[in-house]
């Protein structure tokens, strides 16, 4: 981990800080409009990669079909065992635990491509130039595997946690909010990821899941107006962990450098920016 990065975390620990969640929000929507067209685009790239390997894996693996007629019977005849028997059949078939296991493995390998946005918002922020590139820079940068396995584990630690009475779920997601930026800007390990972004959400909880609740929000919205909606939204959501982590934890000089070999200065480079 970035050992500047890792001093700033401990101070903030130590001396304690206070989340704005509507700066938090005013500041990611100014990134948005900046880099809404690379960050949809990286939305939309996941969203077609993940329904081809989807179809693909439908075919040589065939979902459990669910019997609408029966189902519809048990659920009016108010039997809460023959239900949870019905699922059970459902859930313990060989094809629908090996089809969900890879489903997820898919998932979280074609997760990165959306954390590219954290990349894009940095880079605006450094008045760099986002290039069509920088959706697959996870995958060469050397963190995709760090990437991969974390959202595996934040997926299913949270689904756990939702099934648990709600509450442990959102829990889970408010702290471990800092994850990802975490692995991406200051290079940490997954333990040092999960450790520190805990630590700092339980130094300001409320902050922090006022945050999450504008994240949630914001996909509500998203699924309100179909597809174009979750499509524009999914990017803010991503834009608003980046700024938490920015007000939160910020970044080194290491960092900016590294950030700068992907990029070049817009101002620089673009005679109308000057």
């Amino acid at each position: 981990m970035n050992n500047s990065i890792e001093e700033k975390i401990n101070k903030q620990l130590e001396t304690g800080f206070k989340v704005s969640a509507s700066s938090v929000m005013d500041k990611a929507f100014e990134i948005f409009k900046g880099i809404a067209g690379f960050a949809i685009l990286a939305v939309i790239i996941y969203g077609l990669t993940s329904w081809i390997l989807s179809a693909i894996l439908g075919i040589f693996l065939p979902t459990v079909e669910i019997d609408q007629d029966e189902l519809e019977a048990i659920s009016n005849s108010g039997d809460i065992t023959a239900m949870q028997d019905y699922y059970k059949d459902i859930f313990m078939n060989s094809n629908f635990a090996l089809s969900s296991t890879i489903s997820s493995l898919l998932s979280s390998a074609l997760y990165p491509i959306l954390y590219s946005i954290f990349v894009m918002a940095r880079k605006f922020d450094q008045h760099q130039n986002i290039e069509f590139s920088d959706i697959f820079v996870h995958y060469k940068n050397g963190k995709f595997l760090n990437l991969f396995l974390v959202t595996l584990i934040v997926q299913i630690v949270g689904s756990v946690g939702f099934v648990l009475c709600i509450i442990p779920g959102f829990v889970v997601y408010t702290m471990w909010l800092l994850v990802l930026p975490l692995i991406i800007f200051a290079s940490a390990d997954i333990k040092d990821a999960l450790s520190y972004s805990m630590k700092l959400a339980f130094k300001s909880f409320g902050g922090f899941f006022t945050v999450l609740l504008i994240c949630l929000a914001a996909l509500f919205v998203g699924l309100l107006l179909c597809c174009v909606g979750v499509i524009a939204t999914i990017p803010i959501i991503y834009i608003l962990m980046y700024v938490l982590y920015k007000e939160v934890v910020g970044f080194s000089e290491d960092n900016s450098d590294e950030i700068s070999q992907i990029g070049t200065d817009i101002y620089k480079d673009n005679p109308y920016m000057k």
